[in-house]
């Protein structure tokens, strides 16, 4: 059984650990104990390799769907003609497909080895040293050879190299923030203590990773490697699993629902096509319907995500947000729930002065700049920065964050520190301690000696008998203690730091802090980013839920969580104390009326996480300490901090904000809302107009026994038409307006949730213009094309004519795909050619799934490269129709010597229906828009003017409550 360290007096650790503290070990006790435990260090995770990425992308389920349509669109035209030889022409089908998905694995794998190259650029290139004591000599060693019962020595601006448990201390402070989130550095000391689980309370134990800010001290090692806090919490990150995002998770669904609609829709062509035509031409209608079900996978889509996410990774990236997975980018867009550490993600991690009590009442700091400089505020800008051991120049801070933050307050007065510390020369000093709770300097000032004392406002106030208000020196009484006391509690229920200032002259030794003449104090705090409280109100109109998790306390934790408008009650916050002596079920309970939670450990952030999880919420988890690094893992999606963030916590995470601010997170959000509503977009687009082909197709050749389109005409509207529109969808500009729609609900819903009329809409009246085209085109039909047909075209050998071409092209006796009965249907193939190819490039711009219901006018932004490759479709469409050879040889559409004044009508007439098919999808729209905007039912007006009024007093509450928090 382990020890509680933190109960045992330093005799008992120097027994437990067998080792002697003032020796050290020797050198071959050490080498013994780390061939033994091993070396102090925290093993990495392993890292994928680019190729096992690569292949992993390959086998995604839409992958193999894709792989499986290339090998069937070879098999598939040989069934029934097995003694035809393959051609080159018969792989061009199967060499798109695989193109496709061959590209799409390498922007995966570019996608995520270029996010690890970021990551990596952003650790950490330092080696940690120590101090050891051993053979009773002192040195410094690697601190990877460090073992149990070390005797360590730490300086300030030195970091803690392994679990310690403190033996001396001499004002020992240590910043615990990675580890905690606690924002102010711990007093350390090394008396037992009661047995305690929150590591921020273990006050004579330093956990390895953190910094000693103040002070020195003494510790012996106790942990090491994996055993310490930081190696549990990287072991936990490395055991857990990489689950699927809910993207991936979608697409997944996805495919397993289209390979089966595909399946039914070939098996219902196959038996349609069977029953209504000859018999003994199934292999012709085997070869049909499997070519119309493999139309019905929209080939491109997996490439088609994958552009679309790289380039909003590319996008994010210049907005400071690095992604490490594609899919991560959606999962942005789907969160519901952000739960944020406090110190340095919400707050700045760095303390600063708010406020400020002079002349016996309290002003903010600001209004304090602006009153004019007097006597009395020249002897408050010394005691600022003299009884102070920080130094700040350019970038470079050095020193306790208290007493940086004084330093910036005097700098903000035009004061420098270091220069006054050269004017007014330090002659004497007693130390700041834990007793005293004060820092006194002897300062040089002219002819005078200036002692300046600064600390707690309690024991300050013990030590003054007077009290400088507006430049006169005044008897110090019990009531204005009394006073004095009472606003500094009102600064502390604010959560503000209070430190006191007083001051002495000619003070004789050994009297230094007696009879002081109090003057002020301030009360500072890490105060919140201006950017976080935008957006946090952002999160909110977005319906996404912030909850805060901090190792602060509660009081802290909810001054901090009501001036972002996170929480307002104490009923809102919980602290670790209350979470541990929940279950999991009592947990889930109650989880969603929490939205603080103070005091934690690393592992109660994992069970909250977890428990909203459990809620079926979209879960992110944002933060930049080793304590946030388990949460970040297991969350949905874990967004770590890019300049404070540790190494462990970028490991861990899906995204990294390499600006630290939580405001540029809602940015990702916003895109990976867009990114979402793109893939749907491009969904609609895909299935309606395959839908359209295949009904088109379908019932023209159950009419007429005989496909309209060849199998090129086909592969040419799926593979390059509809690719090329489909893949530029995804490159337009964002919509703003869906950051007004609430979250997608965690519900497993899929992609075509909610798509199911628009495709249909589009299905319909897209297939619908294009066998109209078809009818009309073959109204032009020449009788030389159904009249003294060759003998060689039919099974009796004999030559045929026919009245019309319907009759002809019914006849049983046709030969199957012959050239002479391909030629008859040749003018309503073009003319549903033309139809089926031009109004997709306008359709592509007008599928809006976006906020409309939100908003009466339709902001329209157009999409830059879809409108550029919606010309070049258009171009290449034209130049197949109209290039000899290529026309007639290869697509089997009309010949251009066959154009002429009598029959080229049908080209405008082809193109009005491909406009008449995108000019029916607005009407639809249309109609439904005006119907929900302008014809509701009272009930329904009623109940959306009620809702919007409590929106807005609900709003004007929220900025009352912070206003008079402020006042």
């Amino acid at each position: 059984m382990k020890p509680d360290w933190e109960t045992l007096t330093t005799q008992e650790v120097a027994t437990v650990v067998d080792t002697n503290f003032e020796t050290g070990l020797s050198q071959e006790e050490a080498s013994l104990r780390l061939e033994k435990n091993g070396k102090n260090q925290i093993p990495e995770g392993k890292t994928r390799p680019w190729y096992i990425t690569f292949l992993l992308a390959l086998v995604e389920p839409l992958q193999i769907i894709l792989m499986i349509a290339a090998i069937i669109s070879v098999i598939a035209p040989k069934i029934g003609n097995w003694d035809i030889p393959l051609e080159i022409g018969d792989f061009i089908d199967f060499i798109v497909i695989i193109l496709i998905v061959v590209i799409d694995a390498i922007l995966e794998t570019v996608q995520t080895v270029k996010a690890r190259k970021s990551v990596d650029s952003l650790k950490s290139l330092s080696r940690p040293q120590a101090i050891v004591i051993r053979n009773n000599k002192t040195f410094e060693i690697d601190a990877t050879q460090l073992v149990v019962g070390d005797v360590v020595v730490i300086e300030a601006g030195r970091y803690i190299p392994a679990e310690l448990r403190v033996i001396e201390s001499s004002d020992f402070t240590v910043d615990e923030a990675i580890l905690t989130g606690e924002s102010f550095p711990v007093d350390k000391h090394a008396k037992a203590i009661k047995k305690t689980d929150i590591l921020a309370d273990q006050t004579n134990i330093c956990f390895m990773n953190t910094f000693a800010v103040s002070g020195r001290g003494v510790g012996v090692v106790i942990k090491t490697g994996l055993d310490t806090e930081i190696g549990k919490i990287a072991q936990t990150i490395n055991d857990n699993k990489v689950s699927q995002t809910p993207l991936e998770k979608k697409l997944t669904k996805f495919s397993y629902w289209i390979s089966i609609a595909a399946v039914l829709i070939g098996i219902i062509i196959f038996i349609g096509l069977y029953l209504s035509g000859e018999k003994t031409s199934w292999s012709s209608y085997l070869m049909v319907a499997i070519t119309l079900a493999i139309g019905v996978i929209p080939e491109s889509l997996s490439a088609v995500v994958s552009i679309t996410l790289s380039f909003s990774t590319k996008r994010l990236a210049e907005e400071n947000v690095i992604v490490k997975k594609l899919a991560s980018v959606e999962t942005l867009g789907s969160v519901n729930v952000i739960c944020t550490d406090k110190t340095g993600t919400l707050t700045q991690n760095r303390m600063t002065v708010q406020k400020v009590i002079i002349n016996s009442e309290i002003i903010a700091a600001a209004e304090y700049l602006k009153t004019p400089d007097n006597h009395e505020k020249d002897i408050f800008k010394k005691l600022l920065v003299l009884p102070n051991d920080a130094i700040t120049q350019g970038d470079d801070r050095v020193g306790d964050p208290t007493e940086l933050a004084l330093i910036d307050f005097a700098e903000l007065m035009k004061v420098d520190e270091i220069k006054y510390r050269k004017k007014f020369k330090r002659l004497d000093e007693i130390p700041f301690d834990s007793k005293r709770k004060l820092m006194t300097t002897i300062n040089k000032d002219g002819d005078h000696q200036l002692v300046a004392v600064k600390g707690a406002i309690d024991e300050l106030l013990k030590r003054c008998t007077r009290i400088q208000v507006k430049n006169k020196v005044l008897t110090l009484s019990s009531k204005d203690k009394e006073a004095i006391l009472k606003l500094s509690e009102e600064l502390s229920d604010q959560a503000l730091r209070v430190l006191g200032f007083a001051y002495g002259l000619d003070q004789k030794p050994g009297a230094y802090e007696e009879n002081l003449i109090f003057i002020g104090a301030v009360g500072m705090i890490d105060p919140v980013r201006d950017s976080a409280v935008q957006a946090v109100k952002t999160a909110h109109q977005a319906g996404i839920r912030v909850v805060m998790i901090t190792g602060d306390h509660q009081i802290t934790a909810l001054a901090i969580a009501r001036e972002l408008g996170i929480a307002y009650s104490d009923y809102e916050v919980m602290t670790s104390k209350t979470l541990q002596s929940l279950d999991d079920e009592q947990l889930n309970r109650v989880v969603d009326t929490i939205n603080v939670f103070a005091r934690v450990n690393p592992e109660h952030k994992v069970r909250i996480v977890q428990a909203l999880q459990a809620k079926n919420n979209i879960t992110s988890m944002t933060g930049d300490g080793v304590n946030d690094a388990p949460s970040l893992s297991i969350a949905d999606i874990g967004v770590a901090m890019g300049i404070t963030g540790t190494d462990v916590a970028k490991q861990a995470s899906d995204v990294i904000l390499s600006d630290d601010n939580f405001a540029t997170m809602m940015k990702g959000v916003n895109e990976g809302r867009n990114v979402w509503q793109k893939i749907r977009r491009t969904i609609v687009f895909l299935l309606g107009v395959n839908i359209a082909n295949v009904l088109g197709i379908l019932i023209v050749s159950l009419i007429n026994h005989n496909s309209p389109l060849e199998a090129t005409d086909i592969l040419w509207i799926n593979l390059v038409v509809e690719s090329l529109l489909a893949i530029s969808m995804g490159m337009g500009p964002n919509d703003n307006s869906l950051m007004g729609l609430p979250p997608i609900k965690n519900n497993n819903s899929g992609l075509l949730k909610g798509l199911l009329f628009p495709i249909l809409k589009i299905g319909i009246i897209q297939g619908g213009v294009m066998i109209a085209a078809f009818y009309v085109g073959m109204i032009v039909t020449p009788s030389d094309l159904y009249t003294n047909l060759p003998a060689g075209a039919f099974k009796d050998g004999i030559s045929h004519s026919f009245d019309n071409w319907q009759q002809a092209i019914k006849d049983s006796n046709f030969i199957s795909n012959s050239t002479t009965k391909t030629q008859i249907l040749v003018y309503g193939r073009t003319a549903m050619f033309i139809v089926a190819t031009f109004a997709p490039t306008i359709i592509a711009h007008i599928i809006r799934l976006s906020n409309w219901k939100s908003y009466r006018k339709l902001k329209y932004e157009w999409n830059k490269p879809l409108l550029l490759f919606s010309a070049i479709a258009v171009g290449l469409d034209l130049l197949i129709i109209f290039i000899p050879g290529l026309d007639n040889e290869v697509f089997s559409l009309l010949p251009t010597h066959d154009w002429s004044i009598h029959n080229c009508w049908i080209i405008f007439v082809s193109i009005a229906f491909a406009l008449a098919s995108p000019l029916l999808i607005l009407i639809t729209d249309g109609v439904v828009f005006f119907g929900y905007h302008y014809a509701l039912n009272p009930w329904e007006r009623n109940r959306a003017l009620v809702s919007g009024m409590v929106k807005q007093d609900n709003e004007k509450k929220r900025d009352q409550m912070k206003k008079n928090k402020k006042d």
